[in-house]
């Protein structure tokens, strides 16, 4: 009887343990079906993602060819190419020309909002003070006011307001909401740009004055306004109208991606007040180690113990800071960018899966490498990790010596993705950019340049008498000569221009906010700094000369990148044909001689 007890106990148990095992087994089933949902939900919407990408660029591409075409025939219209037209022939065109003027905006914006939104222009800040980038954006807009009859009036602090911001971003952002405001202002409108500190950051205001009451019109008298035209006299302002929503969006997305905020009075479409609060940001991220400085180390792991054992094991080679779990990891990594993310995929609150989905998604922590680490390793769990950007996948228990192999691993193929970058984009015998990273920086400066209403110029510059010199010296000493030249030309740059090598002894210059007046004052600081440079070339005394082009883009002037450069290249074979040595200005006569002479 005993027995029979005892074995009914046993069988008891062993019953227990077999339940305790499916139990498990389903919870593991439920666990990896729920890991493939979560895989399968960030694919699709990492492809919705992309669909909405490509569809803000078609729209872009097919609103511009035929904006570009109707402002093409407006203006030609308009300068006679059909004969004299009738004052309502004309107020028409005119009308037709604002209209494709503001698609051509448009399109801009809706190119630099998908830039924004993909993270192909991420922020990068830097300290700065906001009052110098308010009165930057004013800058910017002041030739359209001037040309609308609205007079900007920018109330600034008299002490520095200094943040950490990407203040070129910021002050075409703030430049966008002024030129959208100053085109739908009536003429003697007053509007206000005032930057205020604020407890824990800095507040900037856009606003219309209050102008003294008008009467209206009779209703009889009154005409309806036409589209781009400024209200009458007495209608309130309302910045942003018409494309405010786009406009707004966009400066909305440079504010958010510094951690602030924008909101407006009245209507989201037609707001009579823009208020931009901006944080006490962090200092950037600093630069991804070089051969023989400390790598920092971001561990993201909820176990204290383990959290403190992988400390341990990587303070001796790695400065190590910890986060316990995904969504502190995450604070950390954006308010300072590590050299590696080390991190545990199962944690509450936000597990490694959705933190590195958020790292992926954030401009600024794109490209930080992350390896996740689970005691599960099937095939669902690695190939999600890898899925979803993850640079390795590590599974516990792991000794140190794999661990150590594998964070080494990936830090020197990020450290040579980097350098494969810049070799890619930069010229090998002067150090400046190359001609592709000048078509890339082209491209960027010309939607800076509409979205802000400001001029941008090129400077074409080449090298004369070259060809002898590698013809009696050889061609190392013709290399000596090209790196000279573009030592001189890098020494006049301002910290916004941007100069390349294009090619051979041929070098372009980007200058943006400037006109064709400035940029011509800049070929000949370039020109006289050649001139006073003699190179010693095996004993041989070799003067330093070149013929510059310039080619402006004025504000709010249209044109293509190969325009500009097409331009400034037609200025330098006109400068070569007027003798060498010389500076031409496309669309101005040659200077006099006394005026491309040597100065004192």
């Amino acid at each position: 009887m005993q027995r029979g007890e005892e074995g009914s106990r046993g069988d008891g148990h062993r019953g227990d343990g077999d339940a305790g095992a499916r139990a498990l087994r389903e919870d593991l089933a439920r666990s990896q079906a729920d890991c493939a949902q979560m895989i399968d939900a960030n694919r699709r919407l990492r492809e919705a993602a992309e669909r909405r990408e490509e569809i803000l660029a078609t729209c872009a591409r097919d609103l511009r060819g035929p904006a570009d075409q109707l402002l093409l025939h407006a203006r030609a219209l308009l300068q006679g190419a059909a004969g004299p037209l009738a004052p309502p022939q004309a107020e028409a065109i005119e009308a037709i020309a604002r209209e494709s003027r503001q698609l051509l905006h448009l399109a801009d914006d809706l190119l630099a909002l998908r830039a924004l939104d993909s993270g192909a222009e991420p922020i990068e800040r830097a300290p700065a003070d906001l009052r110098e980038v308010a009165q930057g954006a004013c800058a910017l807009v002041e030739p359209l006011a001037r040309e609308r009859e609205v007079r900007l009036a920018p109330e600034l602090p008299a002490h520095p307001v200094p943040l950490s911001l990407d203040a070129l971003r910021l002050r075409e952002a703030l430049g966008t909401l002024l030129a959208r405001a100053v085109e739908q202002a009536r003429p003697g409108a007053v509007l206000e740009l005032a930057v205020s500190p604020l407890p824990a950051g800095a507040r900037v205001t856009l606003a219309a004055a209050r102008q003294p009451h008008v009467t209206p019109a009779p209703s009889g008298a009154r005409r309806p306004q036409r589209a781009g035209e400024p209200p009458p006299a007495g209608a309130p302002v309302r910045l942003l109208a018409r494309i405010g929503g786009l406009g707004l969006a966009l400066a909305r997305a440079v504010v958010e991606l510094h951690g602030g905020t924008l909101e407006v009075d009245g209507d989201p479409l037609h707001p009579e007040a823009v208020r931009v609060d901006l944080p006490e940001a962090p200092p950037p991220g600093r630069a991804r180690p070089r051969d023989g400085e400390r790598a920092r180390i971001l561990v993201v792991e909820d176990d204290p113990d383990a959290r403190a054992a992988l400390e341990l094991l990587l303070e001796s080679g790695y400065d190590v800071e910890s986060a316990e779990d995904g969504e502190q990891g995450l604070a950390r990594c954006r308010a300072d960018l590590p050299d590696l993310v080390l991190m545990d995929v199962f944690m509450p609150r936000m597990d490694g899966f959705a933190a590195l989905a958020a790292l992926r998604t954030d401009p600024r922590t794109a490209e930080v490498p992350v390896i996740l680490v689970s005691g599960r390793g099937d095939d669902l769990t690695r190939a999600g990790s890898l899925d979803l950007g993850a640079v390795d996948f590590l599974q516990k228990p792991f000794s140190e010596r794999e661990l150590k192999a594998r964070i080494d691993r990936t830090l020197r193929l990020t450290r040579r993705q980097r350098q494969l970058r810049e070799l890619a984009q930069t010229d090998p015998l002067t150090g400046l950019p190359n001609r592709r990273a000048f078509r890339t920086q082209l491209a960027e400066e010309l939607k800076r340049a509409r979205r802000a209403y400001g001029p941008v110029s090129c400077v074409m510059i080449d090298m004369d008498d070259l060809k002898p010199v590698n013809d009696t010296l050889g061609h190392a000493a013709g290399d000596r000569a090209i790196a000279s030249m573009a030592e001189a030309i890098r020494t006049e740059l301002r910290e916004t221009d941007f100069g390349a090598r294009y090619g051979g002894d041929e070098f372009v210059v980007l200058l943006p906010h400037t006109g064709a007046a400035e940029a011509r004052v800049f070929a000949e600081r370039v020109r006289s700094r050649l001139l006073a440079t003699v190179l010693d070339l095996e004993g041989h005394a070799v003067p330093l000369r070149a013929s510059f082009g310039v080619a402006s883009l004025e504000e709010g002037g249209e044109g293509s990148g190969e325009d500009l450069v097409r331009r400034a290249d037609a200025a330098l074979y006109q400068a070569k044909r007027t003798g060498r040595g010389g500076v031409a200005v496309h669309g101005h006569p040659s200077p006099p001689e006394a005026d491309v002479a040597a100065p004192h």
